[in-house]
């Protein structure tokens, strides 16, 4: 496995928790502190799936937790599996990726939201195995369903697509979330 990569998902996997934990609720005699709220009150939990199928197959599945740290900044972590399958090869071109991402949304105006993530994958190909670090920019919309879930609306730009990246650009995702 890739130290880099190691580091990098740890070191954010550090910094969202102390975050989190240093808004967490105090609590004084079971009452809340003033202006603090659960952890659980700030984070939202959903993700990403897609499909596709045809000559070429592709399942994606991506779950996610987002960290409010302020109303308007909020940073998250995601688990990332992607298969493609290619029929017009023969034999058929599979192949598998896994991974992480960290990523941050800023609210400009209401619902509408600027986008940064990194998300590096490991892909398997049948007689080669690479990482590929994607960086991928853009912006989206937050559409409320109800008083905690919504759906979500992207559209990104890999800034460092390369041949083994599994996303051309633009990538559009629609994705959902839910608050407890």
């Amino acid at each position: 496995m890739n130290h880099k990569f190691v580091f990098c998902f740890v070191l954010a996997i550090l910094v969202v928790l102390s975050v989190s934990s240093s808004s967490a609720q105090e609590e004084r005699a079971g009452k809340p502190v003033k202006g603090r709220t659960r952890l659980l009150d700030r984070m939202d939990f959903g993700g990403y799936l897609g499909a596709q199928f045809g000559t070429i197959t592709m399942v994606n599945v991506s779950p996610q937790v987002t960290y409010r740290i302020t109303e308007k900044f909020h940073a998250g972590l995601g688990i990332n599996y992607l298969y493609y399958r290619d029929k017009r090869f023969t034999p058929p071109y599979s192949l598998s990726a896994y991974g992480g991402s960290v990523f941050t949304r800023y609210f400009v105006w209401r619902d509408l939201f600027a986008h940064l993530e990194y998300a590096p994958l490991y892909i398997s190909f049948p007689d080669y195995h690479a990482w590929v670090h994607d960086l991928m920019v853009g912006g989206g919309y937050r559409q409320w369903l109800g008083q905690r879930s919504y759906v979500v609306l992207m559209v990104l730009f890999n800034v460092n697509e390369s041949f083994y990246s599994p996303y051309s650009n633009p990538i559009i995702r629609i994705g959902f979330g839910i608050g407890f």
